[in-house]
């Protein structure tokens, strides 16, 4: 979207697009926190969008489960607990394993090699020391995610896909709030330990390198 329309929105549907996608930078920015609540006119001063378009936003924002519409209350934002952690991780297995069953089988030998090498260049950068640093940081959780969210696109099903990205914003929001950077590096051992399968073709055990990472995940976003 052209940045001059972003910041000046026209036309009730785009107007509403600006608002979803203006509420998730706000909350990833965390300018909105877990369990907050705030009225639908702080929300439109905050989004600088009017208040009907906020509203329809904001039913999209409640069917994906990042807020709460309460009334005589007005908007709470999803909050963080043992039970949305649970549900996010445990969605998250049953979408990833099956698609890394099929990614051991169908990926070309070319799109394992460069998930190897980003993985490990990262983890040389973390050994090197500057483990504090944001920009170090900030690559290694697009690597993260960005292994996770290709084997699910190489599915090639949009639903599945869809289902996939909106659970992701829940996992960042945990993540935003909870996790601490310094398991990054364990999480990318992880990450080689199911790279390791798919490039041996062993859909199995790449789906249970897969799941054993999650559960590490999950057990890290709950402080165990």
């Amino acid at each position: 979207m052209p940045a001059n329309i972003a910041r000046k929105p026209r036309g009730g549907a785009l107007m509403r697009e600006v608002a979803y996608e203006r509420f998730k930078l706000h909350l990833f920015k965390r300018h909105l926190v877990p369990g907050q609540f705030v009225s639908q006119g702080d929300l439109c001063e905050l989004l600088d969008v009017p208040l009907g378009p906020t509203r329809e936003a904001l039913k999209r924002l409640e069917a994906e489960g990042l807020v709460k519409l309460i009334p005589q209350r007005g908007v709470q934002i999803a909050d963080i607990g043992v039970a949305l952690i649970h549900d996010a991780f445990d969605f998250r297995r049953i979408i990833e394993c099956a698609a890394v069953r099929r990614y051991a089988v169908e990926a070309t030998d070319g799109a394992i090699a460069e998930l190897e090498r980003e993985t490990t260049e990262v983890l040389a950068r973390f050994a090197g020391g500057g483990n504090d640093d944001p920009r170090l940081i900030d690559m290694a959780l697009r690597v993260d995610w960005g292994m996770h969210n290709r084997m699910v696109e190489a599915m090639g099903n949009s639903i599945t896909m869809s289902a996939h990205q909106q659970n992701f914003d829940k996992i960042r929001m945990i993540r935003l709030h909870g996790r601490s950077p310094r398991y990054l590096p364990m999480a990318l051992e992880e990450h080689l330990n199911v790279i390791a399968a798919v490039k041996a073709r062993d859909p199995e055990r790449a789906a249970a390198a897969l799941d054993e990472h999650l559960k590490g995940a999950e057990r890290r976003a709950l402080g165990l």
